[in-house]
């Protein structure tokens, strides 16, 4: 019986944390023009600075596709952050992943 509860409550947490996840999408696609140009310079940055460390270049379509990965991954991480705190401003608890 307490398995049962452990998945309904582990269920209800997915639940609201897939539907954080997309409303952070949704507002980083509408709303933040700014952030995701900022993302986009940082990225850009990240990509200078990894082809000075490896003393290597990269070709156009390598540096886009690697600026793509990065502005990809701070995307992810941004959903993330704002579906969870969005979770803990509503529960007054802290989450760990």
């Amino acid at each position: 019986m307490e398995e049962i509860q452990k998945n309904e409550k582990q269920s209800a947490f997915e639940k609201a944390i897939r539907e954080y996840l997309k409303q952070g999408q949704q507002k980083l696609e509408s709303d933040l023009a700014g952030t995701r140009e900022a993302i986009k310079l940082i990225a850009d940055e990240k990509t200078k600075n990894f082809m000075r460390t490896m003393d290597h270049g990269l070709d156009r379509a390598e540096r886009e596709y690697l600026m793509a990965l990065i502005v990809a991954s701070m995307h992810q991480s941004f959903c993330y952050g704002y579906g969870i705190g969005k979770i803990e401003g509503k529960t007054n608890n802290k989450v760990f992943l």
